[in-house]
């Protein structure tokens, strides 16, 4: 956890830096694997819900031979779509955090 203002500069995991998510949670299961070797990918699972729906399906298709079984809980995987509406609950205010798609440099991000 590096905090807020990490999050929040431009290099952190907000706007166009959502990609560092999935980088991290990658890079996290490799060092369990190879570093720690706390766990071999035949018996590392995850799970995420919603956003973090989301996170595993980006992390599924990244880096596959990591995980032997996910969990994907109302995965929130269709962004774009989802967010360009503004009569959809909650998508407004879910801006702050992804960027608004109707910014064409959110939206080709």
């Amino acid at each position: 956890e590096m905090g807020r203002q990490w999050y929040e500069e431009p290099r952190g995991a907000k706007y166009l830096c959502k990609k560092n998510t999935f980088d991290d949670f990658v890079d996290v299961a490799r060092w369990l694997i190879h570093k720690k070797r706390i766990t071999v990918p035949t018996k590392l699972s995850c799970e995420g819900r919603s956003a973090g729906g989301l996170l595993i399906g980006a992390v599924l298709n990244q880096a596959p031979e990591l995980f032997r079984a996910a969990i994907l809980g109302v995965p929130f995987v269709d962004v774009v779509p989802t967010m360009i509406d503004a009569g959809i609950p909650l998508t407004v205010v879910e801006w702050e955090e992804w960027g608004n798609p109707n910014e064409e440099k959110y939206h080709r991000y």
